[in-house]
């Protein structure tokens, strides 16, 4: 069995048994170290899902999927084929992690670390973080290529962040050990480094530091108003679903997600979510459980029409608009205009084979401006 990995130098992802990755993490020299990031673990190795999963639900029942009265993990009503992908295993050495990005479809997120620790960086929705450039509608985003370099390079300016005047701008930091269980709300920027044990001094003969981790997305009743308005206006950003035959697709997500959600009852949604073998609710039965979910749904949508509940997003002006589920295009696809009119996003140019560095360079000028790409060479670009 193998399993993906990836880094923000890397031009595709590689494919490792479990004993090569952790071979090549002893080896690793380079500034960007392949990360391990695998979403389909569960199906290769479940007996790890079972140890973690059973724990976390018997010290906490907020932490078990499909829980209609604590209102969590409600993707799970799409049942785990139909559902975006939602949690992954996630191995690496020293210096490996992941940079700035917010998670995706509006999603909070658990962190849980088995073994090693790791260094997390937070900014709060709408700050910015020192060295990041996303474009007005946010499909695109400018970045350091490394964690590295973005240390290097930004250290200083994060720092004085720190010592923001408004208390709410300022950044967060932390680190999180095995035992721990770190809560990522939606709309927060955040970077991850990997630091390795904490008696794993540099010098000793197997300085490995792997780390390994495992870490799950989810929408609950405090971020569904907002996943329901990103669904609908942010379909070119919506991940986890385009290359599974099986998921729902983006431009269908929102309407299906609201479907299914009015469908069903606490009992129905367990732990392999509901689908079309699944008990589904009499469309005349007015049991207590459903007006619960209905009032959800209910409340959640006036909430999403009257506007973003986090300031990571904003409405868009007309030349930054998606095309979502409930907003009609002339051409029918979605995507932002300037998308539309350039036949694909800043991402999507630059790894065409006729793209130059200086059509990359201007294109992504006309998003964060020509001056802020001086002040260092290497950039990565992000789908969020």
């Amino acid at each position: 069995k193998t399993f993906r990995a990836t880094s923000g130098a890397a031009p595709l992802p590689a494919q490792f048994t479990l004993a090569d990755y952790v071979n090549y993490c002893a080896s690793s020299t380079e500034e960007a170290p392949l990360y391990l990031f695998d979403r389909t673990f569960a199906t290769k190795c479940p007996q790890l899902l079972a140890d973690f999963d059973t724990g976390l639900k018997e010290s906490c029942g907020w932490w078990s999927r499909g829980n209609a009265e604590a209102g969590h993990d409600l993707f799970s009503v799409l049942g785990e084929r139909g559902r975006p992908d939602y949690q992954w295993l996630i191995i690496g050495p020293k210096r490996s992690g992941s940079c700035f990005h917010i998670d995706p479809n509006c999603t909070h997120a658990w962190n849980a670390p088995i073994i090693g620790r790791k260094r997390w960086i937070f900014y709060p929705p709408g700050v910015t973080p020192p060295g990041v450039f996303p474009s007005p509608s946010g499909d695109d985003v400018c970045m350091p290529i490394s964690i590295g370099e973005w240390f290097l390079t930004f250290w200083n300016a994060h720092v004085e962040r720190r010592a923001d005047p408004d208390v709410s701008r300022r950044p967060l930091e932390c680190t999180a050990c095995p035992g721990d269980v770190l809560f990522v709300p939606h709309g927060w920027w955040h970077m991850v480094l990997n630091i390795g044990d904490e008696d794993d001094g540099v010098g000793e003969a197997d300085d490995r530091g792997v780390s390994v981790a495992l870490t799950r997305n989810y929408v609950s009743a405090s971020n569904l108003s907002d996943v329901l308005r990103f669904l609908d206006t942010r379909v070119s950003q919506i991940s986890g679903c385009r290359d599974r035959e099986d998921a729902v697709t983006p431009e269908e997500l929102g309407r299906e997600f609201r479907k299914a959600l009015l469908s069903v009852d606490k009992d129905t949604v367990n732990e392999e979510g509901v689908d079309g073998e699944e008990k589904k609710c009499d469309e005349s039965q007015d049991s207590p459980d459903k007006r619960k979910w209905a009032g959800l749904v209910e409340k959640c949508e006036k909430r999403a029409k009257e506007g973003w509940e986090c300031d990571a997003w904003a409405d868009l002006s007309p030349a930054h608009s998606n095309c979502g589920a409930n907003i009609s295009c002339e051409n029918g696809s979605s995507g932002t205009n300037d998308q539309r009119k350039n036949g694909s996003s800043i991402l999507a140019r630059a790894k065409q084979p006729s793209s130059t560095t200086e059509d990359v360079a201007v294109n992504v000028s006309s998003s964060v401006g020509a001056a802020s790409l001086s002040s260092f060479g290497g950039f990565s670009f992000s789908f969020l």
